[in-house]
């Protein structure tokens, strides 16, 4: 990894975050003006700045959980209003929740009725507006790609199949054997390595892509790092691949790559600190979660025969192996029923009650017991069963370095790639571990937990490899005689 990049704020998604945070103000205090006049507005917001300043950090959040800021929606040339409204309206149960019958500190129904109304008008045509500078190249560097053949073509295809990316491309220049006139996917190539500088000059250019393979040819460092000392950015396919899809492309690292990451990683650190979080949490969830967990466990025994709770090896942190709890959500001896098979998305032999279950994630609340006992995080990969580590890792390159940090209740992959069922979709999953891992830190953690939020709001079913009471698949079968109802049967 020649090009080392940290976790990057995107700045047109800080520009409408301003611009939300100031439409929530904004509306907050003219539909204030509005119900009550000038004078009597002023002295109102003055006596309520705790509630307006929650309400607002309420609304944030939620726009973030919702997925707001995220790229595809942005970009996205559909009908925009459903998910302004559907955040607004999330949030604003929210604060009438916690507002109104906990803490007694009011807004006016008709001022927050109002300012609900101005924040999805104002956000909804902000986000409008967005697209419409977005297209206009606002904010949008000045790029050139360095490369040829192949690789070249990874890169503008890359750049091609991702929206919003905030490159604007000018052409390729190539290291060796470059023709002017020519073209690679559309993208005209500018010359030969030699006029890089006079090429950055000409366009201002502020971004330089270079194609992985020759970052290793001396001659061509030597005339990149002059320009990166002038302010030019430069990346490498891996770090690009890395800022648009957040996610490690496999094809395209090795072991120094790994090396390189781990040195410029704070997971040390982090971890300590993530302790003292999971812990917090798990508390507390557990004690808030008390009575759902008791319904749960009801209505799992009248539904279906079987144990109320599902018990399963995991391999944990440095392939230690613990037992991970869930609320049972298949039928007992699902495995004799289908046979050894990947867990479908509408897999038959889950229950009726274990669908819901599956749905709002309440089969997972066990879990915090592990997380308790300081067997999982709260955020991490999800951890697998350790019959399948050897397997998946012959045919997934690095895999076992998803078992140099702790396991997670949820994660990375799980908020961004909610499916999977085979081989492919694991080593796809891997991908966003290997980010994760890398980028590790208090902060994306809690934006993962917010975006899990979302999954759990939309009723998105994320399926793990081996997760749930699933059999094993076929790539594993030398491991298929295996029965999950074995350790079902050991559940309590």
């Amino acid at each position: 990894m020649l090009f080392y990049r940290g976790t990057k704020v995107s700045l047109r998604r800080v520009l409408l975050l301003l611009g939300d945070s100031a439409c929530i103000i904004g509306a907050l205090f003219f539909s204030t003006w509005i119900r009550l006049g000038t004078t009597h507005a002023w002295t109102y917001l003055g006596e309520h700045v705790p509630t307006i300043a929650g309400s607002c950090v309420i609304f944030l959040v939620v726009f973030y959980a919702g997925g707001m800021y995220e790229r595809q929606p942005l970009a996205s040339t559909a009908p925009s209003y459903a998910l302004p409204l559907a955040t607004v309206a999330i949030a604003l149960c929210i604060i009438v929740i916690i507002f109104y019958a906990k803490f007694q500190l009011l807004i006016g129904r008709g001022i927050l009725l109002v300012a609900s109304l101005i924040i999805f008008l104002g956000t909804w045509t902000m986000r409008k507006l967005y697209r419409v500078a977005v297209g206009y190249g606002f904010l949008s560097k000045n790029t050139l790609i360095v490369g040829e053949g192949k690789e070249a073509e990874e890169v503008v295809t890359l750049l091609a199949n991702t929206e919003d990316t905030g490159f604007k491309l000018f052409g390729i220049v190539a290291s060796k054997g470059a023709r002017p006139g020519e073209f690679i996917e559309g993208i005209p190539i500018l010359g030969d390595i030699e006029k890089l500088r006079e090429f950055v000059d000409v366009y201002a250019i502020e971004t330089i892509i270079v194609a992985s393979s020759l970052v290793k040819e001396n001659s061509i460092l030597g005339i990149l790092r002059p320009l990166r000392y002038s302010g030019v950015q430069i990346l490498d396919y891996v770090a690009l691949y890395e800022e648009l899809v957040h996610e490690i492309p496999l094809d395209h690292i090795n072991d120094e790559w790994l090396t390189h990451a781990a040195m410029n990683s704070s997971v040390i650190h982090i971890r300590k600190i993530k302790r003292i979080m999971d812990f917090s949490v798990a508390t507390v969830g557990l004690i808030l979660s008390a009575p759902i967990c008791i319904v749960t466990a009801i209505i799992i025994r009248l539904d279906s025969s079987g144990p109320v709770l599902f018990r399963q090896r995991r391999a944990g942190l440095d392939e230690n192996v613990y037992t991970l709890y869930k609320f049972r959500t298949m039928k007992q001896d699902a495995e004799a029923e289908s046979g050894a098979v990947w867990a479908g998305r509408y897999d038959s032999r889950v229950t009726r009650v274990g669908r819901f279950l599956r749905k709002w994630r309440i089969d997972e609340v066990p879990q915090l017991i592990n997380v308790l006992k300081g067997e999982m995080s709260l955020v991490g990969p999800r951890p697998e069963r350790p019959e399948f580590i050897d397997s998946l890792a012959s045919a997934i390159p690095f895999y076992k370095e998803r078992l140099m940090v702790p396991p997670g209740v949820t994660g990375w992959a799980q908020v961004k790639f909610p499916y999977a069922a085979s081989v492919d979709a694991a080593r796809r999953k891997f991908q966003y571990d290997l980010y994760y891992i890398k980028h590790m830190s208090f902060f994306l953690d809690v934006l993962v937990l917010l975006r899990t939020f979302k999954t759990i709001i939309i009723g998105i079913r994320y399926d793990e490899i081996g997760d749930e009471e699933s059999p094993s698949p076929p790539i594993l079968s030398l491991l298929s005689s295996d029965s999950d109802d074995a350790d079902a049967t050991k559940s309590a």
